[in-house]
Order: structure tokens, then C-alpha cells, then sequence
């Protein structure tokens, strides 16, 4: 799989996470106005995510393309950041 692809598709799974980590935090403390950052970020990447996949537009994300270091730093902050997610519901 191109790498620009997959980077497209892991900012999807962070968008969907941070949606519901902050449905998660909403639901325990009650809506806080600072949630609203949560929520909107998520909502954003996951908005960007759908239009690039649905317009198939990767060449926005050459870059990970050509630097392996940007798609690894990517790759390992998106992982990190779910499985820290995930590590709170055990």
C-alpha cells in the first residue's frame, strides 16, 4: 500500500479516537466548553480524511511518500496515541 495512503487512513482512525475520547470524557465529567476543542478536531481530521478518500486526492500527502521518516513518526504517534486510548478502558 503507498504510503500516502496509509498515512490518510491512520489519520482517520486518530480523528474517530479523538471523537470518542472526548465522548467518553464528555460522559464522565459532563460537556465542558474545552471538550469542544476534542470534539472539533476530531471532526475536522476526520472531514479532511473522508474528502481525500473520497476524492482519491493523495498527492496532498506526497510527502510521506518521500521522507520514511515523517510516515514513521506518523505511524508510531498514531499507534501510540490508540493503544493509550485503548489502555484506559482495561
Amino acid at each position: 500500500m503507498d504510503r500516502a495512503k496509509l498515512v490518510v487512513y491512520l489519520f482517520g482512525l486518530y480523528g474517530l479516537v479523538t471523537i470518542g475520547e472526548a465522548i467518553r470524557l464528555a460522559l464522565m465529567a459532563g460537556f465542558e466548553p474545552q471538550l469542544s476543542v476534542l470534539f472539533a478536531g476530531g471532526f475536522l481530521i476526520s472531514g479532511v480524511t473522508v474528502r481525500t478518500i473520497y476524492q482519491g486526492c493523495y498527492d496532498e500527502f506526497a510527502l510521506f511518500r518521500q521522507r520514511a521518516l515523517a510516515f514513521w513518526a506518523v505511524a508510531v504517534g498514531v499507534t501510540g496515541y490508540v493503544a493509550g486510548v485503548l489502555l484506559q478502558f482495561l
